[in-house]
């Protein structure tokens, strides 16, 4: 958490448009706040069976919101457009 607020005071804060109800409630972003904003983020594998019987394992990750890209880039970081390739994917095909 320490390191994450010191990265976030790092560069200039992201903060967070007023609700859609006109509420400005509006407050820099907090680590725990940046937490649960990245949390969505998530990864799946695709596991595609192919007609000679083995299988294509692709590693993909969900697409950031805005507010998702900004946090990254505030942080200074950037998702890849593919994970690596993982000869075991955290998926059993046969149950896909």
């Amino acid at each position: 958490m320490v390191t994450l607020k010191h990265l976030l005071k790092r560069r200039e804060p992201i903060v967070p448009k007023p609700s859609a109800s006109g509420v400005n409630n509006a407050q820099p972003l907090s680590p725990v706040r940046a937490l649960a904003l990245l949390s969505t983020l998530q990864s799946a594998d695709i596991v595609l069976p192919t007609t000679d019987g083995r299988e294509i394992c692709l590693r993909r990750i969900t697409e950031p919101t805005t507010e998702q890209k900004d946090l990254l880039q505030q942080l200074g970081m950037t998702l890849p457009d593919r994970l690596e390739f993982n000869r075991q994917c955290s998926v059993d095909s046969a149950n896909a």
